[in-house]
């Protein structure tokens, strides 16, 4: 595990404290009741019935008290899986969005899905619940051990045998189920990853008379889950006999002890109640501890393949500072590859501070890669990019991002206002959000709204057309006023008259250097760019084009 998962873990145990506390006042309250018991039949015996009638009430008061003692452990308990949870996702995500970005688009998407959803899952009710019921079950064998030296220490002592073998043999156990724990794992991922896979081809599969073989090669990966799930199971199943066989001969060896020192005469009646009692806790605790400890231990190929799933293997050290851009951005002989496909080769151009470009060229031919590398979502394989001299690979992602305004080909909205999706939950004020709301052509469409800036946004835009979410991602670059603008393919879903006006807003901004991929080119616009190259074969260069 690594340092940041173990302290994220500590701090989850210490949750546990709450849920302690309750189960230690049930364990005291438990056996206050039992010596209650015994009390009260060791007098019934002796005929003592003012001695009956001292601990009647006072049983009477502790059984009662059961209820909310069981309800404030049920509390502490979800509250303490609740936080488990909580706290795990948390890092998880926290730490997915600390990934290199050419790493996480080299990996499948449905390898995070499986983490966050199968893998979590796991860990709550193999690990953290385990945890709990091993802390349960140890408040239990401290009540059970209070009781028994109660009747006699020999008694106690002899309860300690089995804590101590069940112990050993449950760590031991718990290394045959991690093997098949970690491939229950390996087989849940590729599950998800197929599943998504699956749907992403909706269409496809309908317009192609497609789900027959779909359905059959569904069958197929859903039975091999199940049957991985059933050979776990079935090991687990193997570990429990094994542990209880072991378990419950000690347990009859111990019974049979107690039973002679009450026929040596050193317990009474009441006493045996007693030794039934602290040895059913006592038993209960072992079989926990039994139960639990190989699942615990079978987590561990779980967390390593999460863990490994988060690691950034290549990391260029960030160590300059940014504030602004201020003279211009170099591509010095680029050269990148997306595996073994080479699509920039000895790639230079320059753009200016407050200048206006536009990339063109075929599909797949570079554009949207030029622009990647400027948002330094990769670093080039050879040749650098440079900002003001600087080279972009070395300087800090945070403050390099703070200066450039970004307008994706998808657009992702968050389910709320149309103000919070507009300034990303950052501070603007009225008149700067309804500037960009202007010049991004969402006027009309703002004023046919009863709510304002303050209309709910659901489920990622669909109350919206394709032109209402490009034109809200194209106020969000307007509105950060940044020294970069990027877009791509920014007016591909806007209609002709919209995509011209709003171009013509971008072409005009002082000071704003916008560099716009798009293979939409109006005659009246072109000329407003400050130069236009062409992606190419692995080039970059200016060319002139002839109005569309």
């Amino acid at each position: 595990m690594s340092a940041d998962l173990k302290k994220t873990i500590r701090r989850t145990r210490w949750h546990l404290i709450p849920a302690a506390f309750a189960r230690l006042l049930s364990t005291a309250l438990n056996v206050y009741l039992m010596l209650l018991i015994r009390d009260n039949l060791d007098a019934a015996l002796k005929g003592d019935v003012g001695q009956i009638e001292t601990v009647a009430l006072p049983i009477v008061i502790a059984a009662l008290l059961y209820v909310p003692l069981d309800l404030l452990s049920a509390w502490t308990k979800g509250r303490y899986l609740r936080f488990a949870n909580q706290s795990m996702k948390g890092r998880y995500i926290d730490r997915v969005f600390k990934k290199d970005i050419s790493e996480f688009q080299g990996q499948h998407l449905a390898l995070y899905l499986s983490n966050i959803t199968n893998d979590m899952n796991s860990i709550e009710q193999r690990y953290f619940l385990s945890l709990y019921e091993i802390m349960r079950g140890a408040f239990g064998a401290i009540g059970g051990i209070i009781i028994l030296l109660e009747v006699h220490w020999a008694v106690a002592a002899l309860a300690f045998i089995p804590g101590i073998v069940v112990a050993i043999v449950a760590l031991r156990s718990g290394k045959g189920l991690e093997k098949h724990e970690g491939e229950r794992s390996d087989f849940l991922q590729q599950y998800t990853i197929y599943v998504r896979e699956v749907l992403a081809a909706f269409r496809i599969i309908r317009n192609n008379n497609l789900e027959k073989k779909v359905s059959e090669d569904f069958g197929e990966k859903s039975a091999a889950v199940q049957n991985k799930r059933f050979e776990l199971d079935k090991a687990e199943t193997m570990v429990l006999m094994r542990n209880n066989l072991y378990f419950s001969l000690l347990i009859a060896i111990l019974m049979v002890s107690a039973m002679m020192t009450v026929r040596s005469g050193f317990v009474t009646t009441g006493g045996v109640i007693l030794i039934i009692n602290g040895y059913s806790d006592i038993i209960n605790a072992f079989y926990s501890v039994s139960e639990r400890l190989p699942l615990i231990r079978s987590e561990r190929p779980v967390f390593s393949r999460m863990e490994e799933a988060l690691e950034n293997k290549r990391q260029d050290e960030e160590t300059e500072d940014f504030s602004e851009f201020d003279r211009d951005l170099v591509f010095d002989k680029v050269s990148f590859s997306y595996d073994d496909n080479r699509v920039l080769h000895d790639a230079s151009f320059t753009m200016k501070k407050g200048g206006k470009y536009m990339l063109v060229g075929p599909s797949g031919g570079g554009k949207s890669t030029v622009l990647r590398l400027i948002r330094k979502y990769f670093n080039p394989d050879e040749g650098a990019v440079l900002i003001d001299g600087e080279d972009l690979r070395y300087i800090r992602r945070e403050a390099y991002y703070a200066r450039l305004a970004n307008v994706e080909q998808h657009v992702f909205l968050f389910d709320d206002s149309l103000r919070d999706n507009l300034t990303l939950y950052k501070n603007y004020s009225d008149d700067a959000i309804l500037n960009a709301v202007r010049e991004a052509g969402l006027s009309d469409f703002l004023s046919g709204l009863p709510e304002g800036l303050d209309h709910k946004i659901v489920d990622n835009g669909k109350n919206l057309s394709g032109g209402e979410r490009a034109r809200i991602a194209i106020a969000r670059g307007l509105i950060a006023k940044q020294d970069l603008l990027l877009l791509d393919e920014a007016f591909a879903s806007l209609d002709e008259h919209v995509a011209r006006a709003i171009e013509k807003s971008l072409l005009a901004l002082s000071g704003v250097t916008v560099i716009s991929v798009s293979h939409v080119i109006f005659s009246d616009t072109a000329p407003l760019y400050d130069a236009i190259y062409e992606v190419k074969r692995g080039k970059i260069t200016p060319r002139t084009l002839r109005p569309a």
